[in-house]
C-alpha cells in the first residue's frame, strides 16, 4: 500500500504524455523481441557514410578519453568507473554479472568512450566483437547494449573514430560499422527517450544530428529533421532562464552544456544554430559560476567531479565555436535554479535555495534544500555528499537530507524518496529575501518539506555570506518536539580542533573557525566525489533541540 501511494503521488507530478510514451515503448520493445524470433531481421542499408567523412564532420571539441584505457603486459583494459575490464582477447559484454550497482557499470561499458584510447588493431577487435556479440532484439536487449542512452553515446563515438581513422581501418570493418550504425540509429529513432526527457533526450538529439551530418540518403535527412525539431521543442526548453539545466545538477549541467556544444558544431548556419548558440552562452556562464576554485563543479544533486568534461575544457570549446570569453561572476544569483554564489579569488560559497528538481523528472534530485558548499583558499572545506552508486544500499544515503549541509527533523528527509530515482511527496522551496551586498549577499529561504509532521513545522534558514565568511541562522516554526539538527560535511583532508564554542577547521592553507552556541558532536561520515569512490570523512552535527526552535553557526577565515 505504501508503494502504491508513493506511485500515485509520483504519477500526479508526471505529465500524461510521459506515461503514455513509456507504455508504448514497453509494448513496442517486447513486440520486437517476439517478432525477431520468427522473422529474420531486415538487412537493408538505405543510408551510407559520406565518402568525405573526415571533411564533413567537425573535429571533436574535446580530446580523446585516453585515460579510460590502461595496459598490462601489452593487454588493454578499460577503466569503467572505478573498475577495470580486460579488452583482450574477447570482451565480456554482460560484465559485471551479479554485483551490487552493476547496471551503471554495464551501461558505461556499452557507451564505448574507452574506445577512443585504443590503437587501430585494438579498436577493430573490440568493435567487431561488439557487433557479433550484441545483436538486437534478444531478451532484454534495450536495457544495456541497446539502451537508447547508450546507443546515443556510442554512435557519436563510432562516427568520430571513423572520421579520425579514415583509411587506417580495414574496408570490411568500415562497412560493418556503417551497417551497425544504421541499425542502431533506426532503433534510436523508434525508441527516443521522450518518456524520460532531460539529459537523456539531449544525447538522443546529438546522435541524430551527428548521424545526419555523417550519412547520405533520405534516412539521414529524416534523422536531422527529427533532431532539429526535438532540439527546438523539447531540449532548449530544458534550460531555465538563468542558464541552468532544469535538472539542477551542476555535473549534469556541465554534461548537457558539452553535448549542446557538440550539437552546435554540426548544425548548419540558420535560426536553429543561432537559437542554440544563445542558449549555450547562458549555460557557459552558469557553468563558470558553479565551478569551484579547484576547477571542478559543485556536487549538488546527482553527479561527480569527473563525470563530465572539466569546466575549463567546456568553456574552451565554447570559445572555439565563436562564444564569448566567460569568467565567473563575483556574485551570481541563478534564481530560477535556486543557486547563489559569492566568489573572491580562491574562495567560493554556493547556496542552494531552489526546488529539488523538475516535478516531471526528479530522478537526480537530493534532499538538499537550503544547503551550501564552501571552498576557502582553493580547498573544499564544506562539501556536498556526492553519489556513490545509482543502485544499491548507498543510493538512499546520497539522496538523504542527513547527508547534506542543511537541517533535519527527527532525521527525516525533506522529500519522500523511493526507488533509485523516484520522489513522491516533495517540498516547496521559497526564496523570501535575496540582496547582493558588495562581495557577498544576504538570503532568507524556507521549505515545507516537514509540514506533514505533527505541528506542521517549516524550516527557515537565513544566510549572511561573504566568500570568506558564512553566518547561518536556522528557525523551525511550528512542530511538536521533533529533534532539529544541522549538519556540515567536511572534505576528508580537513582536520578538526575542538574549541569551547566550536572548532577550528584546517586544510592546507585554508583555516576557518566554526562557532555556535548549540551542542556540537563530530560523527563519522562518507564523501563520494565520484561514482564508486568512497572516502571516509567527518560531519559536524549541531543539536538545536526540540521543535519549535532556533539555532545558528558562523564559519569564517582565520589566520
Amino acid at each position: 500500500m505504501i508503494r502504491l501511494r508513493r506511485l500515485a503521488v509520483s504519477l500526479r507530478h508526471t505529465h500524461p504524455r510521459q506515461v503514455a510514451r513509456r507504455a508504448r515503448l514497453i509494448v513496442q520493445r517486447r513486440a520486437a523481441e517476439l517478432a525477431a524470433r520468427v522473422v529474420p531481421l531486415a538487412a537493408r542499408l538505405d543510408a551510407a557514410p559520406r565518402p568525405d567523412l573526415r571533411a564533413v564532420l567537425p573535429a571533436p571539441l574535446f580530446p580523446p578519453r585516453l585515460d579510460l584505457v590502461t595496459r598490462d603486459d601489452g593487454r588493454p583494459f578499460a577503466r569503467i568507473l572505478e573498475r577495470s575490464l580486460s579488452l583482450s582477447p574477447r570482451i565480456d559484454w554482460r560484465w559485471p554479472r551479479e554485483e551490487p550497482g552493476a547496471r551503471l557499470d554495464r551501461l558505461t561499458l556499452h557507451y564505448h568512450e574507452w574506445a577512443e584510447g585504443l590503437d587501430d588493431d585494438e579498436l577493430r577487435l573490440a568493435l567487431t566483437d561488439w557487433i557479433e556479440e550484441n545483436p538486437p532484439y534478444r531478451p532484454g536487449y534495450w536495457r544495456d547494449a541497446w539502451n537508447s542512452y547508450a546507443v546515443s553515446i556510442r554512435t557519436v563515438v563510432w562516427l568520430q573514430q571513423l572520421a579520425a581513422r579514415r583509411g587506417r581501418l580495414p574496408a570490411g570493418l568500415e562497412a560493418g560499422l556503417a551497417r551497425s550504425l544504421v541499425a542502431q540509429l533506426r532503433f534510436l529513432l523508434g525508441n527516443l527517450e521522450l518518456d524520460i526527457g532531460g539529459n537523456h533526450l539531449v544525447r538522443n538529439v546529438k546522435a541524430l544530428l551527428w548521424a545526419s551530418r555523417a550519412f547520405d540518403g533520405p534516412e539521414a535527412v529524416a534523422w536531422g529533421a527529427k533532431g532539429r525539431r526535438l532540439l527546438e521543442r523539447s531540449v532548449l526548453p530544458q534550460v531555465l532562464p538563468d542558464g541552468v539545466h532544469f535538472e539542477r545538477s551542476p555535473a549534469y549541467h556541465a554534461q548537457v552544456t558539452a553535448d549542446l556544444l557538440e550539437c552546435l558544431s554540426v548544425l548548419p548556419e540558420g535560426e536553429d544554430r543561432d537559437a542554440l548558440s544563445a542558449i549555450v552562452g547562458k549555460m557557459a556562464q552558469a557553468l563558470a559560476d558553479l565551478t569551484h576554485p579547484d576547477g571542478r563543479v559543485s556536487l549538488f544533486n546527482d553527479g561527480g567531479l569527473h563525470m563530465a568534461y572539466a569546466p575549463a575544457a567546456i568553456l574552451a570549446a565554447h570559445r572555439s565555436l565563436g562564444g564569448a570569453w566567460i569568467q565567473p561572476q563575483r556574485v551570481a544569483a541563478m534564481r530560477d535554479a535556486g543557486y547563489f554564489t559569492a566568489r573572491e579569488g580562491d574562495d567560493l560559497v554556493v547556496v542552494d535555495c531552489g526546488r529539488l528538481g523538475p516535478d516531471e523528472l526528479p530522478a537526480h534530485a537530493h534532499g538538499d534544500a537550503l544547503a551550501f558548499e564552501w571552498s576557502l583558499s582553493g580547498r573544499r572545506l564544506v562539501v556536498d555528499a556526492g553519489v556513490l552508486e545509482y543502485q544499491g544500499p548507498m543510493r538512499a544515503w546520497s539522496r538523504a537530507t542527513r547527508s547534506h549541509n542543511t537541517l533535519t527533523l527527527d532525521e527525516r528527509d525533506q522529500a519522500e524518496f523511493w526507488g533509485e530515482f523516484r520522489m513522491a511527496r516533495r517540498p516547496d522551496v521559497v526564496l523570501d529575501v535575496y540582496e547582493s551586498r558588495g562581495p557577498g549577499f544576504s538570503l532568507r529561504g524556507r521549505h515545507d518539506g516537514y509540514a506533514h509532521l505533527p505541528g506542521s513545522p517549516v524550516h527557515e534558514r537565513a544566510f549572511e555570506v561573504r566568500p570568506d565568511r558564512i553566518a547561518v541562522a536556522d528557525t523551525v516554526r511550528g512542530g511538536a518536539g521533533q529533534r532539529a539538527r544541522a549538519r556540515l560535511l567536511l572534505e576528508p583532508e580537513v582536520t578538526i580542533e575542538r574549541e569551547p564554542r566550536g572548532a577550528v577547521l584546517t586544510s592546507g592553507p585554508a583555516r576557518a573557525l566554526m562557532t555556535t552556541s548549540a551542542p556540537l558532536t563530530v560523527d563519522s561520515a562518507i564523501w563520494a566525489p565520484d561514482f564508486g569512490v568512497r572516502r571516509e570523512t567527518r560531519q559536524l552535527v549541531l543539536d538545536y533541540g526540540p521543535a519549535p526552535c532556533a539555532g545558528s553557526f558562523t564559519l569564517e577565515r582565520i589566520p
